[in-house]
Formats: C-alpha cells, structure tokens, sequence
C-alpha cells in the first residue's frame, strides 16, 4: 500500500501548536508558510497512528516503509526492498510505503517532480514493478478516466486504455490542489506500469467496496493492460467491412493446406479451455449490463454461459477439426447436355 498524506498531518499539527503558543499580537502579524520537511518529519507518526488505528479494527497488522528517490539507485537496496515485503506479507503484515519527505533530496514537498519517481503514483508504479505485482490499483476520487473533465456531461468513462486510441483523445482537468500531478499522474504511472506487465486499475477510493469489487473482475474504474490494443477494434467497423473481411479470409483459408486448417481449430479449442476464467468473467460483466439495461429475462437467460458450455465447445471444434476436410473435394460430378 502506497499512501500520502504526512505532509497534510504535519502541517495540522504544527498549526494547532503554533496557534496554542502564540499571543494574540503575535496573530496578528503575517504568518510564516510552514516548512514541508518539517511538516512530513511531524506527520508521519500521526498518519501511521490513523492506519494503526484502522487495520487494527480488522485484527490486522500495518508496517511502515519510508523511501527516497535515491534509494532506488543501489540494486543492494531493491533486493533487501523485495526480501523485507516478502516477509512482512508471509507474515500477513501490510507495508505502508510513502516517500520520506522529511529527508528527501526534492526542493519541497509537492513542487518537485524530478527523479525516478516524482509522485505516490509513480511510486506505486515503482513497487508494483520491483515486487513483480500481479495488479496494481491507483485510487481517486473520481470513477476512472474519463474522455474529458468529469465534470462535463459529454465526458464519458473508458473503460480500457488503449495508448492508440485515447492518448490525443483526451482532455485533462486542473490537478489536486495537493500533490504534484492528479490524474494525469496517475494515467502516467498506469502506463509506465501496464507496459512493464502490472495491470492497472483507475478507480474511484470513495465508492464502497471499490477494491472488492476490481478484484471480483467486475467492469469498474479503468484498466490498463500492455496487450490491451489487442482487444478491441481501433476503429469502428461496418457490417460491410465485417462480411467482405470475412469472404477474403474464407479465400485465404481455402489455400491453406488440410493440416494447417487442422491446427488453427485445435488452436482455438486450446483457447477456449486457457481463457475460461476470462471468459466466464467478461460473460458476468455482460449479464451485469443486460440486468442494469432492463433486458427481458429470456435475452439475459440465452446470454449466460452455463456450466460446461466452454469444455462443450471445445469438444466440438476439435471434432470438427477431426473430422475430414470437405475442401477441394468433388463429391458429385453431373454433366449438362449441351445445346447449340
């Protein structure tokens, strides 16, 4: 878990006291803006209190990792990062990462962007890489990305990040006013990461059971996936586009000899057994549509997969695949008189 805030807590802190101590001619002159170090040197006790506090309601328990930019130049440093992560989760203990704002390099706490990570995103996408993590989820306080501003109306929710297609498509709104980037941060870090092999979720950390529900496979917040160009059309296709696609592809598979025809069903049998869970799961979010949208029970009913519908038609696109090849095969011959 990678979290922000100390500066935040510091800051409150530090007011409070300097409020308590302080005459009321002392008030009244121009007040000093707190040091950011300071500040995160402060708050760090105060935000592991809070999570203390929190995991400790669930009877779990919660470590604190501090890192500097600098740190992630020594490989020795990377390795004890992975060894010690590793043994907090064998022991079923949750590491809290955040930058150690108090000593770091930067030139302030939020101003400075320069480095190998430059925000708690990018930090994120950092971790997510080094610890091999099987899904990185980056929260805010919005659904996902959205097309444009979310404020707007025209703005719609993309659902699948596709650098192709949405990297020029998209209009970005003004940042957090903490924090050194806001969403367009956070679509950086998506990518840097997805494209190393995490997975990455946007979603929103203000909705109930966000978590829960991105690791139930449900089709919430925005994912990011390096072979998501592969999923879906880079551009929208006619239905005749579709059937002409579909005759030239029929002449090429008529070239094709009887066994290489053989191989590409059985390769589609193996397909079907290998992404079954995918399967299942896309079919879920399908049906969840279908409720939301008011379809009749009887469409919604012929839409679910019901048990051992995949295995099923595997069996039978390897039957198919072994059954004689019908192709350049004359199976009746009628000669026609001719007249003149």
């Amino acid at each position: 878990m990678v979290t922000s805030g100390a500066v935040g807590v510091g800051r409150q802190r530090l007011r409070y006291r300097k409020l308590v101590n302080s005459s009321f001619a002392d008030l009244q002159k121009p007040q000093m803006e707190l040091d950011g170090k300071a500040c995160a040197a402060v708050g760090q006790s105060g935000l592991m209190a809070l999570y203390d506090m929190l995991f400790t309601q669930l009877d779990v328990s919660s470590s604190q990792l501090l890192v500097t930019d600098s740190d992630f130049d020594n490989s020795n440093f990377r390795e004890r990062l992975r060894e010690t992560v590793e043994s907090l989760l064998e022991l079923r203990v949750i590491p809290i990462f955040n930058e150690n704002d108090a000593i770091s390099t930067r030139k302030a706490p939020y101003e400075d962007s320069s480095g190998i990570f430059w925000d708690n995103d990018s930090l994120a996408g950092l971790l997510a890489l080094e610890l091999k993590a099987d899904l990185l989820v980056l929260l805010s306080d919005v659904d996902g990305l959205y097309s444009g501003p979310p404020s707007e109306p025209s703005s719609k929710l993309i659902h699948t990040y596709i650098k192709e297609k949405h990297y020029h498509e998209i209009t970005f709104g003004d940042k957090s006013r903490v924090g050194r980037g806001g969403m367009t941060a956070k679509v950086q870090a998506a990518v840097w990461a997805s494209t190393g092999g995490v997975p990455v979720v946007i979603t929103s950390g203000c909705a109930s059971q966000s978590l829960v529900k991105v690791l139930r496979g449900e089709k919430i917040g925005t994912l990011f996936h390096k072979n998501a160009s592969l999923w879906e059309p880079s551009k929208d296709t006619s239905v005749r586009e579709m059937a002409v696609a579909a005759r030239d592809c029929s002449r090429r598979l008529q070239n094709l000899t009887s066994e290489e025809r053989k191989k590409i069903l059985v390769d589609v049998a193996d397909a079907l057994e290998a992404n079954e869970d995918l399967i299942r799961s896309e079919n879920e979010a399908d049906l969840a549509a279908a409720h939301e949208a008011g379809y009749e029970s009887a469409l919604v009913s012929r839409l679910t997969l019901k048990p051992g519908k995949i295995a099923s038609l595997a069996k039978s696109v390897r039957t198919l695949a072994n059954m004689e090849d019908p192709i350049n095969e004359i199976l009746k011959r009628t000669e026609v008189s001719a007249y003149i």
